[in-house]
């Protein structure tokens, strides 16, 4: 399994970031194409993202386990987002989650996506999902999805 350790970031989502980063790119028209090439690019950062969290055996969709606390920016301008998982289970888990960030207009402008090791059972554990580059503005965090296995 390529899932990454606690608080890193999975190869997938690099992929997706540096599509996110694509779609800011114009041709200097007035077109809609620009537009359109953003829309097709976080559509495709949603689909790797997805892609990552399927690859998971034997797991369990869990996004009720996972809450998103109030997005900071860091001195590096990267967005960073607390997350908390609780394990409502009898055993030792670990959770993928993908993690949107999303602007003041709603818009999906950067997706992690990051793993939780050894979550003990019937307890919480707290990491922290940063963005992929560097972000501004009024930000929040949103759980896309979240795999418990």
């Amino acid at each position: 399994m390529a899932w990454c350790r606690l608080g890193t970031f999975c190869a997938g989502s690099l992929v997706a970031a540096m599509v996110l980063a694509s779609a800011g790119c114009s041709n200097g028209g007035g077109s809609s194409a620009p537009a359109s090439r953003a829309s097709g690019a976080i559509a495709t950062a949603t689909a790797s993202a997805k892609s990552e969290l399927d690859k998971i055996k034997n797991g369990v969709r869990a996004k009720g386990d996972v809450k998103a606390g109030a997005v900071s920016i860091g001195k590096d301008g990267h967005a960073v987002a607390p997350i908390t998982v609780t394990n409502k289970q009898g055993d030792v888990v670990k959770y993928a989650v993908e993690v949107n960030f999303r602007d003041a207009n709603g818009d999906l402008v950067d997706v992690v996506v990051l793993t939780i090791s050894s979550v003990q059972p019937h307890s919480s554990k707290k990491a922290s999902a940063r963005s992929h580059r560097k972000l501004s503005g009024h930000l929040t965090a949103q759980i896309g999805a979240a795999v418990r296995y």
